[in-house]
């Protein structure tokens, strides 16, 4: 009976003692963060810091920042046996063993490879731990198996009682302890070799199951001991009794205990199947933390399977549903209050102002719904909205808010004033903008402020008033610009009364100087505050004035207007500032946009806190900020309203250990390729990388593993070798580097902790690059040799030079010569031909009127035939020699006219066709059946045609052909192919065929004079027309091309 009393009083204290509360906030990582699975049996921190994470899909590396997953490869033996991972330990010899639903595996760290333990079955793992002598412990399926530290053989312990063992543990003074599933545990002596059994069930409820899933040593004296169908037990070590702590949830069902972790003094916490609970052993009381829909930091599931306490203090928790789940023991200095189940949460997300009343009541205005009544001594809210009658609130959008005596003034956005009774919690009256002069010009109702004489200030979108009480109405008070928008309104200790504006600065009145204006603050000729946006302003302690605005802070000195800014680049998160509020050891407390920032104004220093250091949100929101008589800060965000007290926010002490954790060459991670590879062991793990030239460019990535706020840890490098001083990231986490010349190089990597203080934690990386081959000793060594040669060579090649130098001016004076002998030629076949070409004229008229009179004989006909021939013959050549010299001294004149080029070029080929015939030559022309008309010389024309014909038959075989190509749209020339089947000339005349008197050494047997081909050039050049020879194997082809139009 005695028995059942202390089960109901323990079961009373757990769920009903109002005195122990205190919220738990968790952050959840699941699948859609990185993690494998969200099936999360267990975790285990390693002595380097990671987190390890055994799922249903893998093995998880966790950094604060990514997941890396090790997973079954099926044609990789050195891979994850199975995936489905139940168990972690790591030996102290830093071997982490893996117990799988198949299997044992242990993972090497320096190779990251698995190996399969051998002669332990492939089944589900239980168990694992490591005592005094380092050996290994192991539950595979049911049965127990130890393999020794030195020798490395596993042994099947064959015992009664461990035909069925659940779990192992080895106790704080190292004695090994195992559990089974007849409720009995189990002590061994490492003299007998042998366990003793103390049954944890003897009197107890019967039970359904007798399973013991986990024993747990407190440190003080006593066992926890988890079961499967009796909740928890407690289990005193030295006198080997127990009792029944806990057995049921509140609805009556059997604890489902899998595990135990002491997070503080006297607090350990139990991973059930119905939530987590929190065991206080001085006051011997529990508390149930369970899934919860509405709250996003309530744990993700109720299925809790595993625990794990880090370095820091948090403690993760692995879930059957809903990945793992992160407590931070910094993170419960804030409260969290955001809308949730029920009217006793907070409603709205969008908190805006923040009021006491005399009653210690706190008032919280939102934008998204409505007014909130806080009792912080319950912790709960009441909720008011406009409901349609006059005494509720007139919208849901509130801007303003003051508690004057039993009066709680409400500004609203364009819905005008509220004035609420806080003893009945009706609005009593109502103020709408009017037309009248005491009338508001404005619904939008911005700030509300009680100066010390008692008067109150509206400051709306359209003017500054006050509220005159015996008239019940508001002035507009002219030394206020009464077209500006007043966001804020602040009395200073010496009276005077300060407004600030949306783009219209800050204005000033002091009532007993008689005294206002508009406050001017220069900065490089600029007024900072006249297009700046005030959004809140404070007195400090000192008297000096701070200004928030959405451009930066600003402290100002009203005395002698010195000015201090801060910004983003003094360390704020954000130049948006919303408030900003002192606490009582002068450190300054500021909203922005993008987290809360603690200034200490004799230091300079700026700590951030951020969602990732428990806020609701990055982004907390306009004239949201709160001191209550105790010192406690509120503040609003748009996610909701938080609290703190600011002496319980204590610097972070920790060190977090910074490790490289990525490598990539082109993007590409370098991976653990043995001896052959850059990386020869885990990057975690190596102090050196060596990369060739052509991989010289690459990106580190790294982090500090703190896991209570890693966003808001900061990290600085350098490279030395490259950089001079530390190059500060912020929360940057890589770092790239582009074609690095060779050498060798260091890189330095540190960071801050999470409360932004720089540690003593610095890792480095020796890279060493090496250089392209052409730069090694062996290069030089073979520059060195070549140089020689070179040199050997270059001696050789100058006295070649002297020699040939010597030889180019012999052939040039030969030229030179044969210029001037070619010249002496010219000039002396033009004289001859001046002086015979009036006598062969004068002989070749008599020899053709004797040729028509006398009476022809054959013998007299065939020698004036030759006679008349010969002349011919002498007389073109002098013709041709004196037209050539003519146009090389451009005396000879071109004389266009329109030709049918086509019948022109008919005309001339059917001249040639006797000779043509006369010598059996295949005499072909092929012209275009469409004529057209092209200005030329006629004359110059038939000239180039001509002597082209001519020595086609003279050097042919028996084909002679000539194309004539017209002009097109595309090719305004048109072309003449003259062909013939002759000899080839060689390469090495080609160039000089069409010199004066040049002929070829293969056609000196045909008599020629070595003009034709030179007038021809001579006369296309002034047609602007081209030449061109193009021999084939059987072909000689001159291509002419002449404009059809000149220029």
């Amino acid at each position: 009976m005695k028995l059942y009393l202390t089960l109901i009083v323990a079961y009373l204290f757990a769920f009903l003692s109002p005195g122990y509360c205190q919220e738990y906030y968790f952050r959840h990582f699941q699948a859609e963060s990185g993690l494998s699975n969200n099936t999360t049996s267990c975790v285990l921190q390693d002595s380097k810091g990671f987190i390890w994470i055994g799922t249903k899909d893998g093995l998880d590396r966790f950094d604060g920042y990514n997941f890396k997953i090790f997973r079954n490869k099926q044609d990789d033996s050195t891979s994850l046996g199975n995936n489905s991972v139940w168990k972690l330990y790591e030996a102290k010899n830093g071997i982490i063993w893996v117990g799988t639903e198949r299997g044992f595996y242990q993972f090497d760290p320096a190779t990251e490879k698995f190996s399969f333990l051998k002669n332990t079955p492939k089944t589900q793992v239980r168990s694992i731990t490591e005592d005094a002598d380092g050996n290994v412990w192991l539950i595979v399926g049911f049965q127990l198996y130890r393999l020794d530290g030195n020798t490395h053989e596993v042994t099947y312990m064959d015992q009664e009682g461990l035909q069925y063992c659940s779990t192992l543990t080895l106790s704080v003074n190292g004695q090994l302890w195992v559990g089974n599933m007849n409720g009995e545990i189990g002590n061994y002596d490492k003299k007998k070799q042998q366990f003793t059994f103390h049954s944890v069930f003897a009197h107890s409820k019967p039970a359904v199951s007798n399973w013991i899933e986990k024993i747990y040593d407190t440190g003080e004296g006593y066992f926890l001991i988890g079961t499967s169908n009796q909740g928890i037990k407690k289990f005193y070590i030295n006198d080997r009794t127990y009792e029944d702590l806990l057995t049921y949830n509140k609805d009556r069902t059997e604890i489902f205990a899998r595990d135990f972790v002491k997070a503080r003094n006297n607090e350990f916490w139990v991973a059930t199947e119905s939530g987590i609970y929190i065991y206080n052993d001085q006051k011997r009381q529990f508390i149930n933390l369970k899934k919860d829909a509405h709250n996003p930091y309530a744990i993700s599931d109720n299925a809790i399977y595993s625990f794990c306490r880090d370095k820091e203090g948090g403690i993760w928790v692995g879930t059957y549903f809903g990945g793992v789940n992160y407590y931070s023991n910094e993170n419960p200095s804030f409260e969290k209050y955001f809308p949730g189940k029920g009217s006793s949460s907070l409603q709205g997300n969008a908190v805006r102002e923040i009021t006491a009343d005399r009653y210690h009541h706190l008032w919280v205005g939102t934008e998204d719904a409505g007014l909130n009544k806080f009792d912080p001594r319950t912790g709960l809210f009441k909720n008011f909205r406009p409901d349609g009658t006059i005494s509720s609130i007139a919208n849901t959008n509130i801007h303003g808010l003051l508690s004057n005596g039993d009066h709680l003034w409400i500004g609203t956005f364009e819905h005008g004033l509220d004035i609420m009774d806080l003893t009945t919690e009706k609005v009593i009256r109502h103020f709408n903008a009017g037309p009248g002069p005491h009338d508001l010009k404005s619904n939008f109702i911005h700030s509300i402020y009680k100066s010390r004489s008692g008067r109150i200030w509206l400051g709306t979108s359209n003017g500054i008033y006050f509220y005159n009480p015996k008239g019940n109405n508001f002035t507009a008070p002219a030394f206020f610009p009464q077209n500006s928008f007043y966001s804020s309104i602040l009395e200073c200790s010496e009276g005077t009364l300060w407004a600030g504006t949306f783009q219209d600065g800050l204005h000033y009145y002091n009532a007993s100087k008689n005294i206002y204006g508009r406050l001017q603050l220069l900065h490089k000729g600029k007024d900072r505050l006249s297009r700046n946006r005030v959004t809140f302003l404070r007195e400090a302690k000192d008297k000096t004035l701070w200004v928030a605005t959405e451009e930066g802070l600003f402290n100002i000195n009203l005395g002698n207007k010195h000015l201090i800014t801060y910004t983003t680049d003094n360390g704020l998160p954000s130049n948006l500032i919303y408030t900003i509020t002192e606490d009582s050891l002068n450190r300054w407390w500021i909203s922005t946009s993008k987290g809360l920032a603690l200034l200490n104004p004799r230091t300079k220093s700026i700590r951030t806190f951020t969602k990732s250091s428990g806020l609701l949100s990055d982004q907390l929101n306009y004239s949201s900020a709160f001191q209550d008589e105790q010192g406690r800060l509120y503040f609003g965000s748009v996610k909701g309203l938080i609290s703190f007290n600011p002496y319980q926010l204590q610097p972070d002490t920790y060190r977090p250990p910074v490790y490289i954790t990525n490598f990539s060459v082109y993007n590409k991670p370098l991976a653990i390729s043995g001896k052959d590879g850059p990386l020869k062991k885990s990057l975690l793990l190596t102090d050196q990388i060596t990369l060739p030239y052509n991989q010289s460019t690459f990106n580190i990535d790294f982090a500090a593993l703190n896991f209570t706020s890693p966003d808001n840890v900061e990290y600085a490098y350098m490279l030395e070798g490259l950089d001079k001083s530390w190059n500060y990231i912020k929360t940057n986490r890589s770092v790239y580097f582009t074609r690095l010349p060779h050498g060798t190089y260091t890189f330095r990597v540190r960071s801050t902790n999470s409360s932004g203080i720089w540690q003593n934690n610095e890792r480095t990386l020796k890279i060493i690059i090496t250089p392209p081959f052409w730069k090694t000793s062996l290069a030089y060594v073979l520059y060195s040799a070549l140089l020689a040669g070179i040199l050997f060579l270059t001696i050789r090649s100058y006295r070649q030079y002297l020699t040939n130098k010597q030889k180019r001016r012999m052939q040039v004076f030969a030229i030179e010569k044969e210029k001037e002998l070619i010249e002496a030629k010219i000039d002396f076949f033009t004289k001859v031909a001046h002086e015979i070409k009036t006598p062969l004229t004068l002989i070749k008229a008599p020899l053709e009127k004797i040729t028509k009179q006398i009476a022809p004989t054959p013998q007299t006909e065939k020698y004036l035939g030759i006679m008349n021939r010969n002349t011919e013959r002498l007389l073109e050549l002098t013709n041709q020699l004196l037209d050539f010299r003519k146009t090389e001294s451009e005396q000879f004149s071109l004389h266009l006219k329109e030709m049918d080029i086509p019948g022109l070029l008919t005309a001339i080929w059917n001249t040639f066709q006797p000779t043509a015939e006369m010598k059996n030559i295949v005499f072909e022309l092929s012209v275009p059946g469409t004529s057209f008309q092209s200005l030329i010389d006629e004359d110059a024309f038939t000239k180039i045609i001509s002597n082209l014909l001519d020595n086609a038959i003279k050097y042919c075989k028996t084909r002679v052909t000539t194309v004539l190509i017209p002009p097109s749209e595309e090719h305004k020339n048109f072309t003449i192919h003259v062909i013939n089947d002759g000899e080839p000339i060689p390469e090495e005349e080609r160039s000089r065929i069409f010199e004066l008197f040049y002929r070829s050494r293969f056609t000196e047997s045909i008599p020629g004079a070595g003009i034709g081909l030179a007038l021809t050039k001579s006369l296309l050049d002034l047609h602007e027309g081209t030449i061109r020879l193009d021999t084939t194997k059987n072909l000689i082809i001159f291509e002419v091309e002449i404009p059809a139009r000149l220029a």
